[in-house]
């Protein structure tokens, strides 16, 4: 906890940044952050401030725009299947979406964390903590808020919570294909987080990976995920 409270003033004297500092350096100076959590690696509260942001903000979204993701998803069943009480599923729906995005961003952070110990320390050789790769993955989820906060705008603007910052904003309707789910996977945010977090590896390895591999080998991991989500999206609707 002490390592999320550390005066702006002590940063120059060689202290661990604070949060606040922590959290600017994400988006101006990614590398110096990688170097400042090779010697402290916070992560709970970096992640659990992000995740509660973003839960906070889902729970209030317009009932409408939930309610035409329910009447879309409603239109895919097959013909002749009941359909359940609108405002019961609006209910389910509002609650247990709030949840998942809660409990997603843990999630997810644990698994990036994972993919990074094995890419960078498996087969690149590198020595950083489990806890290091967390760490940087859950600074990254303030690059993933600010995209959620971008889109929701447009999402309300279309009413369709499908919609994503991606290329597949080209296409004229939402994608149906693997390749316009593939686009749709291609967004602006991921790719920048991506990008920030092969500048923070580089940092972590104390300049052993340079930047330039170090945003490779992670857009290399992005572009599998891609891969995997527009897969998964065509089998089995997004």
């Amino acid at each position: 906890m002490n390592n999320e409270s550390v005066a702006p003033e002590s940063v120059s004297a060689g202290a661990a940044p604070n949060l606040l500092q922590r959290v600017i350096m994400v988006f101006t100076a990614p590398g110096k952050l990688g170097e400042a959590l090779r010697q402290t690696s916070p992560w709970f509260w970096t992640l659990a401030i992000a995740a509660i942001v973003a839960t906070i903000v889902f729970f209030f979204l317009p009932p409408e725009l939930m309610r035409q993701a329910m009447e879309a998803q409603a239109a895919q069943r097959p013909q002749g299947q009941q359909a359940p009480d609108p405002e019961a599923m609006l209910r389910i729906a509002r609650i247990g979406g709030t949840v998942s995005v809660l409990v997603v961003q843990f999630i997810g952070a644990l698994i990036i964390a994972g993919a990074l110990y094995l890419t960078f320390n498996v087969f690149m050789g590198q020595e950083n903590t489990y806890k290091q790769y967390l760490s940087g993955a859950a600074h990254i989820a303030w690059i993933n808020l600010l995209g959620f906060l971008v889109v929701i705008p447009i999402w309300i603007s279309k009413g369709d919570m499908r919609i994503s910052l991606g290329l597949g904003l080209l296409l004229a309707d939402v994608p149906s294909s693997f390749g316009g789910h593939l686009l749709n996977s291609i967004t602006i945010f991921g790719i920048w987080s991506a990008i920030a977090l092969g500048t923070i590896e580089s940092g972590l390895s104390g300049g052993r990976v340079s930047a330039g591999k170090g945003v490779g080998t992670v857009l290399a991991l992005y572009a599998i995920w891609v891969l995997f989500s527009a897969a998964r999206a065509s089998i089995f609707g997004a």
